[in-house]
């Protein structure tokens, strides 16, 4: 039969099309559960990440141990107003003089003793300063809680640029499929005379292209694995599940929610720190009472070696410290109002970075709606060229750009639902939440 008999020709055509059908349905398939670089790695969640990033970070760390030790402070703080007991002992020698004295100097006195001090008043600084440190130590635990929040977003970062990364390696891999099926085609057209020589060479330049995009995807996931590698502390490739696609927001409640998120009220209570300090420091020119006792064990052998036991009640009023204590009042006030200032800050930044991933999670909503519109459309169309193209309306190149732009739309669709993703995990934090990194 000739080869360009019109029934041969016909047959030709209807296995072109079922080549080219093949690749568009693939296309337009669901997407898998879990988008791979390769077969081999460990399946991963966003939360089992988390959980592996909150043991392993040291930034997290670190914070609770700084609540640990103000937490010590504070038992440190009460202990000034707690009674104290000591034994005492000293043992002095001295010369024993000239002769003539009443009382015999001796030359060995050993003392012996047990002492308590019990302060009495000293302007409540003690008690302000516990209070003081249980402000401290809440703003640190809040820090620790704000910490683990902004993990979270991290975490999830990274996450979601590996797992695009993923998605990204799969289209770019269709792609080079795709070009590749049809330069072949395009080679076996040009050797019965259907194809002309510039379709094969536009072909394998478009094929180089997404040779070269393939490798860049690569190398980008390998810079990905290694990111989330460090944040989890798990040293083998991770393969991250796919995220449910998030849904509208109400803006006002995260608004509310963020007035109180931690930061916010780790600043409210370095306020309070601030204004107790204050007080403490302009208490000291008030004055102190305390009331010492001993209870001899052993005395110098002179006229005191009979009395067994003493009692002292002492008092101490400051009167001039060369300007001290209104210099540290002077200091305290100023820390109180750059508290008052940071407090403002934290309160407007909160408020800021909500309206901030509010508005990036409607836009991206918006990308996504359009790029499924597209995604539609673009399918529509390369169904629309293979149809063209069994009549001999279009050639084989029309064909494969239609296919490629919905390759193309579906990776942008990708990027996009992880984007939004990724708005709303900045819209909880940035409301106070998640509750699981709390």
């Amino acid at each position: 039969m000739h080869p360009r008999h019109p029934l041969l020709r016909f047959v030709r055509s209807w296995a072109v099309l079922a080549a080219l059908a093949l690749p568009a349905a693939a296309s337009a398939a669901a997407v898998p559960a879990v988008s791979t670089a390769s077969d081999a790695g460990r399946a991963i969640t966003l939360d089992q990440a988390y959980a592996a990033a909150l043991a392993r970070s040291e930034t997290v760390a670190e914070k609770g141990e700084t609540y640990a030790q103000l937490r010590a402070q504070i038992d440190e703080l009460w202990s000034a107003v707690q009674p104290r007991l000591e034994l005492r002992g000293s043992q002095e020698w001295q010369d024993a003089g000239g002769g003539g004295g009443g009382f015999p100097i001796p030359t060995s006195q050993p003392t012996a003793a047990l002492n308590a001090h019990q302060p009495l008043f000293s302007g409540l600084r003690e008690y302000l300063a516990v209070r003081a440190g249980r402000e401290e130590s809440a703003s640190a635990e809040l820090a620790l809680a704000r910490a683990k929040q902004l993990l979270y977003q991290d975490v999830a970062q990274a996450y979601l640029n590996l797992l695009g990364s993923h998605q990204d390696l799969r289209v770019r891999r269709a792609q080079v499929k795709l070009t590749g099926d049809r330069v072949k085609e395009l080679e076996g057209f040009v050797r019965i005379g259907r194809s002309r020589t510039s379709e094969v060479l536009a072909a394998r330049s478009q094929l180089a292209q997404n040779e070269a995009d393939l490798a860049t995807a690569r190398g980008q996931e390998r810079v990905y694995q290694e990111t989330l590698q460090f944040l989890t502390g798990l040293d083998q490739d991770l393969l991250p599940s796919e995220v449910p696609p998030p849904g509208p927001a109400d803006e006002s409640s995260y608004l509310a929610r963020a007035g109180s998120r931690p930061d916010v009220e780790a600043a409210r209570r370095d306020l309070n720190y601030a204004g107790l300090y204050e007080s403490m420091q302009s208490r000291q020119r008030w004055p102190t009472i305390g009331l010492d006792g001993n209870y001899y064990l052993k005395r110098p052998d002179n006229v005191y070696k009979h009395v067994r036991w003493d009692v002292t009640l002492s008092g101490t009023l400051p009167i001039y410290y060369g300007g001290e204590i209104s210099a540290q009042v002077r200091q305290a006030e100023a820390q109180k109002r750059s508290k008052a200032l940071a407090l403002s800050l934290a309160r407007r930044q909160a408020a800021l970075d909500v309206r901030s991933a509010y508005s990036d999670l409607s836009s991206d909503l918006d990308i996504v709606a359009a790029l499924e519109n597209a995604k539609s459309l673009a399918e529509a169309n390369a169904a629309a060229q293979e149809q063209d193209y069994r009549y001999g309306l279009v050639t084989n190149l029309d064909v494969l750009a239609s296919l490629t732009t919905v390759q193309d739309t579906n990776l942008r669709l990708d990027q996009a639902r992880n984007a939004a993703y990724f708005a709303r995990v900045r819209l909880e934090v940035a409301a106070g939440g998640p509750e699981s990194a709390r």
